[in-house]
């Protein structure tokens, strides 16, 4: 039983000669617990950031040797790299202003409001990775296929002729597969990761809206 539980059974059990727990007191234990989940949040989200940078660095040097970024495509690819780190730093930058928003002195309507805004920030951070991750890897795939001097070898055989299209279908296919059960890992990793603050978020709404009715 954590101190929120305590608290909570002390005010509901309260009687006129007991110590007076007023509902401020709960609405301000509230606020400091989810501002340091939503600060966990902020912190991981940071770590997960650099991550991609030590990977994406890793991945390109890789994809440079491999000239995969030339049959890629520069601006596709360099395109698509900015655009995914920018849009992970406006991430970064609203989990910081939840963060920041959240205090004890703020009125406990506000509370719930900051706290439903910080869920739904980490939702599309989340389905944004994967989508990302799903659209980019696809789109990618599409392009280098044709272009992959192993595949255009294979394709000049004389046992290929006539089934170019087929080739393409299924490594497309294949790919898609590939990405998809990437995504679903990454949506398991997150659920676990993510997934066990949010619900304590959740939790400390249900608090704050049983304690409003």
């Amino acid at each position: 039983m954590d101190q929120l539980d305590i608290l909570k059974q002390n005010w509901r059990s309260q009687t006129d000669n007991s110590p007076r727990f007023t509902k401020d007191q709960l609405t301000g234990l509230l606020a400091r617990k989810s501002s340091g989940i939503v600060k966990w949040l902020f912190i991981i989200a940071m770590i997960e950031f650099a991550v991609f940078i030590v990977l994406g660095l890793v991945s390109h040097f890789a994809n440079q040797e491999t000239n995969v970024i030339e049959m890629m495509g520069g601006p596709f690819y360099y395109g698509s790299t900015i655009f995914h780190y920018l849009i992970i730093i406006i991430f970064i930058y609203l989990f910081y202003s939840n963060y920041k928003n959240i205090s004890t002195s703020q009125p406990t309507q506000s509370l719930m409001n900051n706290i439903l805004k910080t869920r739904r920030t980490m939702k599309w951070y989340i389905w944004y990775n994967l989508i990302y991750m799903m659209l980019v890897g696809m789109i990618a795939t599409a392009v280098v296929i044709p272009k992959d001097p192993n595949v255009t070898k294979l394709l000049a055989s004389p046992k290929m002729a006539g089934n170019e299209t087929m080739f393409y279908l299924m490594a497309l296919g294949a790919s898609f597969v590939a990405f998809l059960i990437i995504c679903v890992i990454m949506y398991l990793i997150y659920q676990l990761i993510y997934g066990i603050l949010l619900r304590k978020l959740k939790r400390n709404y249900n608090e704050l809206k049983r304690m409003e009715v």
